[in-house]
């Protein structure tokens, strides 16, 4: 039976921090706000997890790997290559609702044992979600709360337990509303930033 854990921010709360870890090294799924919307996510090294969240989210094509969540622009650049013009261009842009598309860093394969040859990584403005990640020292794979079973887009945490609750270990929710909008997504896979999706978050940051 999932758990629905209320909690704070500023300063983030040490035993919810612990018990969030703690699920997410035993191949554990949590659902937890992010800039915009509700997410799932898991350590994106446990094969097991990765599965039971396919299984929520059975939507999510199977071939298309979910996008890292890393605490900072240094997590960052060890699953990513950040070049000096990139790196100039995402400190402005990071943490914020940005999901950018790099080519992998060498390194990736023995993070996660996943030779994607390019990676989506996203640095949410949420000190929650950051401060997890960096509590756990490694990235955390993932992916947006799907529509309801009515069609509607999920913006409460009562909501993610009620239709998700059987899938999920842990839901982090600090008593917000959300809008379920969809983050901004930026190709620099190619050295020059593509602008892929529009949403939250201004593309003109980008020069794109």
């Amino acid at each position: 039976m999932s758990e629905h854990l209320y909690t704070y921010i500023n300063p983030t709360s040490e035993r919810d921090m612990a018990k969030a870890c703690r699920i997410l090294e035993q191949d554990g799924v949590l659902a937890y706000p992010m800039d915009v919307n509700w997410a799932f996510g898991c350590d994106a090294s446990s094969v097991k997890a990765l599965d039971r969240i396919h299984r929520l989210k059975p939507s999510h094509p199977k071939e298309r790997p979910f996008s890292l969540i890393c605490a900072d622009i240094s997590m960052a650049a060890t699953v990513g290559n950040i070049d000096n013009h990139q790196y100039r261009v995402l400190k402005k842009c990071w943490p914020g609702p940005y999901t950018v598309i790099l080519k992998r860093h060498r390194s990736l394969p023995r993070q996660i044992k996943d030779k994607r040859p390019v990676v989506g990584i996203r640095i949410p403005e949420s000190p929650l979600i950051r401060d997890l990640v960096q509590r756990l020292g490694k990235p955390l794979a993932t992916t947006s709360v799907p529509n309801l079973a009515d069609g509607s887009v999920p913006r409460m945490g009562y909501q993610i337990i009620e239709e998700f609750g059987h899938g999920i270990d842990l839901l982090l929710d600090l008593g917000e509303e959300l809008p379920g909008l969809d983050s901004t997504i930026v190709d620099f896979s190619e050295g020059e930033p593509v602008i892929v999706r529009v949403g939250v978050g201004d593309p003109d940051l980008f020069g794109a």
